[in-house]
């Protein structure tokens, strides 16, 4: 019975702690805004030489393909029909990697954007909450002030009270 107990509580520790070192490698793993621009920059240049690559790949089995089927060599032809097409659809993968970095990189922009944006807008909300505030003590500084002197201008009368002017 206790061993079950001591071997329960033991694997229920293992993933507390496995799931804290998890997290906490991953915050450490993690880029920086700066990092994070300069690796998108990296990759995009990667991307492009990518492209440029695969395209050239594609011209060259583009001609090729032309240059033996015109020949009449239909084994050949067929060769690089085929290294043709596996360069098309290479080309293609990644001119999908290349855009979704962009799309990624342009989010990334308007989500700083957005942040700066609302920053602004919360700093102008407290910059008027506070000048709100002021308005609001000098309100009540001379509504006290008011009231002072209608206390000394009646003198030694004392104000009706709300029961006795209803009557």
């Amino acid at each position: 019975m206790w061993g079950k107990i001591v071997c329960l509580c033991t694997g229920v520790m293992g993933v507390c702690c496995t799931a804290l070192l998890v997290a906490v490698v991953a915050r450490k793993l993690e880029f920086n805004k700066a990092e994070k621009h300069v690796h998108n920059f990296m990759m995009d240049i990667q991307y492009t030489k990518e492209m440029k690559e695969s395209a050239a790949r594609v011209l060259q089995e583009a001609w090729m393909f032309y240059k033996h089927t015109r020949r009449k060599e239909s084994h050949a032809a067929r060769r690089h029909q085929r290294k043709l097409l596996a360069a098309i659809n290479a080309f293609r993968q990644v001119r999908l990697k290349h855009r979704k970095l962009r799309e990624q990189v342009n989010s990334m922009v308007d989500i700083s954007k957005m942040h700066m944006i609302l920053y602004d807008l919360q700093q102008n909300l407290s910059s008027s909450h506070r000048a709100l505030e002021k308005q609001i003590d000098t309100l009540a500084g001379k509504l006290d002030a008011l009231t002072e002197l209608l206390s000394t201008a009646l003198g030694p009368r004392q104000l009706p009270e709300p029961s006795q002017q209803s009557k």
